[in-house]
């Protein structure tokens, strides 16, 4: 079983470009632990060695295929920890530490897919062009995400037994919840990731999204929403099951100003709720842009448009909102808490209300 996952980036010290433990610092975040590996330099030193040559190299991101990363992914065990370390594009290095019983390899494959699916060459060079706050940011929330990601695949490829409303739990014990949030493009989705995180409105003008995006949100329960924000332009729409596989919750965002575009919107969200992947996961249809011109606010000709009276499989809500005026802001999270309890209640997870 996964219990660490680490990011380290090796900077060369004086423009040197020999590789080794000495002339490197290892710029490193982890999770849930952070000293369970780098209280070492044996293992750090290890852990260089095994990725030297690809190091040294410095590799362009357009080599760093399917093959590449299996010929070049290492299964280490140095000083009781069991270790798995892939090289990645500008000098990083990603690794999972896990029990002493566990085979490294068994979770090679899955990485490597988790990799291609989160568009992780660009999301890398992100780093670069924010400053340290941000880039930590960014980082804390790759990680988290991918230990939610493969500690669910250990649970259900590796012990087979799927369960859709699995809820992880991270190293405060504080339930960790995936919310899929999707919808076409200029539906306002960012706009909201970021009002929910920050509790402020933006009025200025955003670019569509154009990689997926991961917001964290804490509840006041202690429960952490783990939300992905998917691009909403037709050319990345087909990755949007990749992303939106292992969630708990499915959030989806209509500018209802846009009536022009309301077939294409119908058609995208049944796309997604007629997959057998996400089948049985709670909906919130979020009618968002009720302060705009032209938006219809009637809630049976919403629900006839977009035939969610046939949604028959899972638990579903309809909900009005306008981001400036934060109006539907409060019902929104009061069906997430209510979904979220939901899914404890089946886990048998207390939070720190119940406490």
């Amino acid at each position: 079983m996964l219990e660490n996952i680490f990011l380290m980036n090796l900077i060369p010290e004086n423009n040197s470009n020999e590789i080794n433990s000495d002339n490197f610092n290892n710029a490193y975040l982890a999770y849930p632990d952070e000293d369970i590996l780098f209280d070492s330099n044996e293992i750090v030193r290890q852990i260089i060695i095994s990725q030297k040559t690809i190091l040294e190299k410095n590799y362009q991101p357009e080599h760093f295929t399917d093959d590449f990363l299996h010929a070049n992914s290492k299964a280490i065990q140095v000083n009781g920890v069991n270790l798995l370390v892939i090289p990645l594009p500008y000098q990083y290095i990603l690794g999972l530490v896990f029990k002493k019983d566990a085979n490294p390899y068994d979770y090679r494959n899955e990485l490597i897919r988790l990799f291609q699916e989160y568009l992780m060459v660009s999301y890398l060079e992100t780093f670069e062009k924010v400053n340290k706050t941000d880039k930590i940011k960014n980082k804390s929330n790759l990680l988290l995400t991918l230990f939610i990601d493969i500690r669910k695949y250990d649970d259900e490829s590796l012990v087979f037994q799927k369960e859709i409303n699995k809820v992880m739990i991270d190293s405060n014990s504080n339930p960790l919840v995936k919310v899929f949030v999707y919808g076409i493009d200029f539906a306002g989705k960012s706009s909201l990731m970021r009002l929910l995180s920050t509790g402020k409105f933006n009025f200025d003008y955003f670019p569509p999204t154009k990689k997926f995006r991961i917001t964290n949100v804490k509840l006041d329960s202690g429960v952490k929403l783990v939300c992905w924000d998917m691009p909403g332009q037709k050319i990345f729409r087909s990755d949007w099951l990749r992303g939106a596989q292992a969630s708990n919750l499915l959030l989806y965002v209509l500018d209802c100003a846009d009536s022009e575009r309301f077939l294409e919107a119908k058609e995208e969200l049944w796309n997604m709720l007629n997959l057998y992947e996400l089948k049985g996961i709670p909906l919130l249809f979020l009618v968002n842009k009720t302060d705009l011109p032209g938006c219809d606010k009637n809630l049976k000709v919403i629900s006839e448009k977009f035939k969610l009276n046939d949604i028959h499989d899972r638990d579903w809500q309809i909900i009005f909102s306008s981001l400036p005026k934060r109006a539907g802001i409060n019902e929104l999270i009061d069906w997430m808490e209510n979904q979220v309890d939901n899914l404890l209640l089946i886990n048998g997870i207390k939070t720190i209300e119940d406490s």
